[in-house]
């Protein structure tokens, strides 16, 4: 064994090497499925059950390259979506043992199976250790346990007046999955007499009750399935009097089906399964009413889409598979059907299958025996239409059980008018509803609002973390019935409306302290706004009111190409604005056309005064502030010169929002800190930031705050105020952690790290570096990955270190990379290829450094990105000063200075060439500023490097 637990954990007989609680909870997860891959999303909601971190990938990942350093790197295997432990399963000791008892569970042959049995306890020497919150697994072992203990003990036979167990019918294949279901219901049944197994058709609530009855004879299986209302007592006497023996005193005595099924019950500790008892709820209710009272050793078992209502009744709910159990099962019933396992090439159609059909057992079955006549590619694709494609199963099974649209039949046909009414309405939400949204949601279908939670009584909603939702196949079945009655326009209509709605309330939300729980709104409600927002376009005030619900959040999430075709899609004629949607929603257009065209004509006098008079009559912070900016952006156009950036020219007149509502004076405000910051103009930052940063407080706004917040941290950083300066940035990566997107969060926190180098303390660098790297590669987006590694590149440069720089580089993408990225910024596209400049000058190629730097010069230029174009300066003075051309090093410095509004003192990658001019006297150090495209022009002279 080379991992061992039984006794306490230990790493090949030596002490384990993983340290700390989060490493060898990790380790344990992995070690119970060694050789399997574990997902990412099993590993975090098993390793953090209650308080997960607020990027539940990125601190996985963090936990697992401390573990692999401890353990060596090949011991953990990164998979697709997870991570797997190369151990084999014989070489840990807590696997072995549960093989050990699996093996012998399977064995026919009773001396075998005790030998197999006898094994698996010898490796029990004390009790395993399990860390905190893994009860789960402590609770399996204690089962396997009790298995091998039975199975190595004495055999004995039934005796008369008992029950003959061998009536419970064999498992026809294994059970895969349902271990927690199976400890909770083994749990449930020692501490309750009255257990049932709850849950949608289809989900194996009768395979689960079969192994419970197999692990806890004497027992009797009831089917109810066949009886009808006032069946029931018949059906549980028939049962019985085929398991149970009883004297003939006994028969004689008992009269009636209820009679004699309770005179067989008395006195006997017996398990009686009622299974599939939804149909007949209340009989079976009485059943076990009446079983329980005259059978005090009883105990009862049932199966039903929904609770019997009786007092003392405890719960299992038995609802889809976990993905890794669903795709085992869909895996198993490939290979039963064509004779060997899905290939490599095939494993991720596997998942994505079990994904779509919800890990619904019966569904897996059906979708699994397709492979005997379909490949995997076939049966994927036949899921557009699943119940066309599941439309056959087993002759033996029960009719209900042997189509998928068969399952959901049945419990339609349970359902009254106003519940299947409410099922219908819910299939238009394909994230389902919260709990908050339900009486809105209700009343625009005309439901009783007690109607959705009818559904979730009889398992066809599943309600969790305050969400109701339909699993995806229960969804297609209600948009197939919506479809053939001919509802589903009106359904689509009304689900459009009241996202509307709901929206609408929540956009004025994202402005106010309640910024946080806004956000998460529209997050849960991504998709149901997508299908609302489909389904508007055409249908004139709908659709503009969706649009204008879902501007800002478009904007704090930066889902600019998203804005701007909705925007131009639905922007309202500047002389029909009837409503403040209408209002807001044709001035962001005119707005986001001008950001693409600035020639437009859209934007006119004229038109931003019809706007700006019809904003007027609303009580709206967008309606308010956006004429101002109409404004701003026409005298900009006006004003501009040439092909230069219109927003260089854009400054708001806050005077017009004196007596304007605070959040749009704090808003004109942080946009006029950002054209300062943008033009160099150091004052006018320093004013409008700490306006804006004051107002955005006091109101409470977070994005405001952290918007803010970044404008002062850089002025206080321009003023050597260094330590106050990361206070504030970190302050504002605080307040933007998941208010925006990954990308716009790593270009704060690297703001953060360009202070920290400042400040000259690297290692505090270095820790920030890491994390933002990993937090890239758990987004997975160009841009997170470019900001963040350009970000480690910048820390290799000041340390000196070119060849690692250009490691980092690389990850993040040539120029020509960028570009040719939808929506990558391209300040941030110049300021990487500065920085390749600088990398390639420490690596030796003064060469390639000056080809990196005519390609930033010209994207600096086009951007007048002010800062940006200072960077890119402050490169060409590194280069000219390798050359030994000082007076070329001074100029751009002094440029370089210049674009940033005052010398920026603290800057590590500056601060040679300011040594070397202020070394060479009081004429280098007065040198005049040269443009960009004047240095690229000198790169061509003479010049001898010195490394």
């Amino acid at each position: 064994m080379r991992l061992t637990y039984f006794g306490g954990p230990a790493w090949d007989a030596g002490p384990l090497p993983a340290r700390g609680r989060g490493q060898e909870s990790l380790l344990f997860r992995l070690a119970v499925d060694a050789g399997a891959a574990v997902s990412v999303r099993a590993l975090a909601d098993d390793l953090w059950p209650v308080d997960a971190p607020d990027d539940p990938r990125a601190a996985v990942q963090s936990l697992v390259s401390r573990l692999r350093r401890a353990l060596g790197s090949a011991t953990i295997e990164a998979v697709s979506g997870g991570y797997r432990l190369t151990l084999g399963r014989e070489e840990i000791d807590l696997t072995r043992f549960q093989d050990l008892v699996a093996a012998a569970r399977r064995e026919d042959d009773p001396e075998r199976a005790a030998a197999l049995a006898r094994n698996a306890l010898d490796l029990w020497t004390a009790d395993p250790w399990v860390p905190d919150d893994f009860d789960w697994a402590r609770r399996d072992l204690l089962e396997d346990r009790a298995h091998a203990q039975r199975i190595a003990g004495p055999h004995g036979a039934p005796t008369v007046g008992a029950v003959d167990d061998t009536r419970i019918p064999a498992a026809l294949t294994p059970l895969i999955g349902r271990a927690d279901e199976l400890a909770l219901a083994e749990a449930q049944l020692t501490d309750e007499r009255l257990l049932t197994l709850i849950g949608p058709g289809g989900a194996g609530k009768t395979t689960l009750a079969l192994e419970l009855a197999r692990r806890h004879a004497p027992a009797v299986f009831v089917e109810l399935a066949p009886a009808d209302a006032g069946g029931v007592w018949d059906a549980v006497a028939t049962a019985l009097g085929r398991g149970v023996r009883l004297s003939e005193s006994t028969v004689g005595q008992a009269q009636g089906s209820r009679e004699r099924a309770l005179a067989a019950l008395a006195g006997r500790p017996l398990l009686l399964v009622l299974d599939n008892a939804e149909h007949v709820v209340s009989d079976a209710a009485q059943v076990a009413t009446d079983a329980l009272r005259v059978a005090p050793a009883l105990r009862l078992l049932a199966t039903s889409r929904e609770p019997l209502g009786v007092p003392g009744e405890a719960f299992v709910t038995v609802g889809s598979l976990p993905e890794g159990d669903a795709v085992a099962l869909l895996a198993a019933r490939i290979r039963a059907a064509r004779g060997h396992a899905p290939d490599a090439g095939e494993t991720e159609a596997v998942a994505r299958i079990a994904r779509r059909l919800d890990g619904l057992p019966l569904a897996l079955e059906l979708a699994g025996a397709k492979a005997r006549v379909l490949s995997i590619a076939e049966i994927e694709d036949g899921l557009a239409d699943r119940f066309a494609l599941l439309d056959r199963g087993p002759r033996t099974a029960e009719p209900r059980h042997q189509t998928l649209r068969a399952v959901i039949d049945w419990s339609w046909s349970l359902l009254d008018d106003a519940q299947r009414d409410a099922l219908l309405a819910l299939a238009v939400f394909p994230d389902g509803i919260s709990s908050a949204d339900l009486a809105e949601v209700t009343a625009a279908f005309g439901l009783p609002e007690t109607a959705i939670d009818d559904l979730v009584e009889r398992s066809l909603v599943q309600r969790s973390r305050g969400r109701y939702r339909l699993l995806e196949t229960v969804r297609e079945y209600g948009l197939d019935a919506l479809h053939r009655s001919g509802r589903l326009e009106d359904a689509r209509g009304r689900q459009a409306a009241v996202m509307a709605q709901l929206a609408l309330a929540q956009d004025r939300a994202l402005r106010t302290p309640a910024a946080r729980p806004a956000i998460a709104w529209f997050d849960a409600n991504e998709e149901n706004l997508a299908a609302a927002t489909r389904f508007s376009v055409g249908h004139g005030e709908l659709e503009v009111r969706l649009a204008r619900a879902q501007l800002w959040i478009w904007q704090l999430r930066e889902r600019f190409d998203l804005l701007t075709s909705v925007l131009n899609a639905t922007a309202t004629p500047a002389d029909a604005l009837a409503s403040e949607a209408d209002v807001v929603v044709a001035a962001m257009a005119m707005l986001m056309r001008t950001m693409l065209d600035p020639t437009t004509t859209h934007l006119s006098t004229q038109s931003v005064a019809r706007i700006a008079a019809a904003a007027q009559r609303y009580d709206s912070e967008l309606a308010a502030v956006l004429p101002v900016v109409l404004r701003g952006a026409l005298r900009a156009r006006q004003d501009r010169r040439g092909d230069e950036p219109w927003s260089t020219y854009l400054r708001l007149d806050e005077s017009d929002l004196t007596d304007g509502p605070a959040w749009s004076r704090a808003f004109a405000a942080v946009m006029n800190a950002a054209t300062a910051q943008n033009n160099g103009d150091i004052e006018g930052l320093g004013d409008a930031s700490g306006r804006a940063l004051d107002a955005f407080r006091h109101l409470g706004d977070a994005w405001g705050t952290a918007l803010a917040s970044q404008m002062r941290s850089e002025w206080l950083m321009l003023q050597g105020r260094l330590e106050e300066s990361l206070r504030i940035a970190d302050e504002s990566t605080q307040a933007l952690e998941g208010l925006t997107s990954v990308s716009d969060l790593l270009q704060q926190q690297a703001l953060s790290v360009s202070i920290l180098l400042r400040l000259g303390r690297e290692g505090e660098a270095r820790q920030r570096v890491d994390q933002m790297l990993a937090r890239a590669r758990a987004d997975g987006s160009e841009r997170a990955v470019a900001q963040a590694a350009a970000t480690a590149a910048a820390l290799e440069l000041v340390r000196g270190d070119g060849a690692a720089a250009l490691r980092e580089l690389e990850r993040a993408g040539s120029l020509e990379q960028q570009q040719a990225l939808a929506g990558f910024p391209a300040q941030v596209a110049a300021w990487q290829e500065s920085k390749r400049a600088l990398a390639l000058l420490l690596t030796g190629d003064a060469a390639g450094a000056a080809d990196a730097l005519r390609r930033a010069a010209p994207v600096a230029v086009r951007t007048g990105d002010q800062p940006i174009m200072s960077d890119v300066a402050v490169a060409f003075a590194r280069w000219f000063l390798a050359a030994d051309r000082l007076p070329d090093a001074a100029a751009a410095l002094a440029e370089a200075d210049r674009l940033r509004g005052r010398a920026d003192l603290s800057d590590p990658i500056a601060l040679p060439v300011r040594d070397a001019v202020s070394s060479a006297g009081p004429d280098a150090a007065a040198s005049d500023p040269a443009e960009l495209t004047a240095l690229v022009e000198r790169l061509d002279g003479r010049q001898a490097f010195r490394m």
